[in-house]
């Protein structure tokens, strides 16, 4: 079944370990992307988590899933919360099973005369580099050339939430017409994890409650209806809408 709103076909189910294709870079001339929940090793794609085998209009593979607790993926980006230092690392929450480490060394411009410092409470934008099931998670706030590109901690005055991890795949898709719907009514900034965790900051305490509330619409319909709906919605956390009522 084809989905119009987001051009993106349902395949089949699959599980864990499930041969998905065949890729050899040399040999084949069309490109594929992999997403969450596949991963390519000796040029075959296998499935690491259950849910519905999805493929975009871009050649891009994931796995759709609803899972509730987050299962770690190497290269995905998420957001962490600090919780302590240890020697050079610090550990960090990012909603899995495990904490996560992050080295000193692991920011743009870092040398052990320039430590990053971090406290407890933190939020960290960053990328898992080491993902397995016989390793901790471990992040960086660096790309291959040593660039934050914007990774690193986020600033204060902002706030974050969780939404279901569908909805967060949903929304980094750059694709995605809700967040640039918002825009059209608020200035926001915002970051998004694969794990769930999205981050906003605002100039108003309001807006950023209209914003939370607004990704409930998710949650509950498809997104097309979801953005069709979304002027109306946000316009109910105006304060001239409020003084009406």
């Amino acid at each position: 079944m084809t989905s119009h709103e987001n051009t993106t076909e349902s395949l089949y189910v699959v599980l864990p370990g499930d041969n998905i294709l065949e890729f050899n870079p040399e040999k084949d001339r069309d490109r594929i992307f992999i997403g969450p929940g596949l991963r390519w090793q000796d040029n075959v794609v296998r499935a690491t988590r259950p849910g519905v085998l999805k493929k975009s209009d871009k050649q891009l593979y994931y796995v759709d899933t609803h899972q509730k607790r987050y299962i770690p993926q190497k290269r995905e980006f998420v957001i962490g919360i600090v919780l302590k230092k240890k020697g050079d690392n610090y550990i960090i929450d990012i909603g899995g099973s495990e904490y996560a480490t992050i080295s000193y060394l692991s920011f743009e411009n870092a040398s052990k005369k320039t430590r990053k410092e971090m406290k407890p409470g933190d939020l960290l934008y960053g990328q898992l580099l080491v993902a397995n099931k016989d390793m901790e998670p471990e992040l960086v706030c660096i790309d291959v050339y040593n660039r934050a590109v914007g990774m690193g901690t986020l600033p204060e005055g902002g706030v974050m939430f969780t939404v279901p991890l569908h909805v967060a795949r949903k929304i980094v898709d750059p694709e995605n017409p809700f967040l640039l719907t918002i825009g059209k009514k608020i200035n926001y900034t915002i970051v998004v994890g694969f794990n769930g965790r999205v981050w906003i900051k605002a100039k108003s305490q309001r807006e950023m409650v209209a914003i939370m509330n607004a990704f409930t619409l998710l949650e509950v319909m498809p997104l097309k209806e979801a953005v069709e709906n979304l002027f109306r919605f946000l316009d109910s956390f105006s304060p001239h809408r409020r003084e009406e009522i």
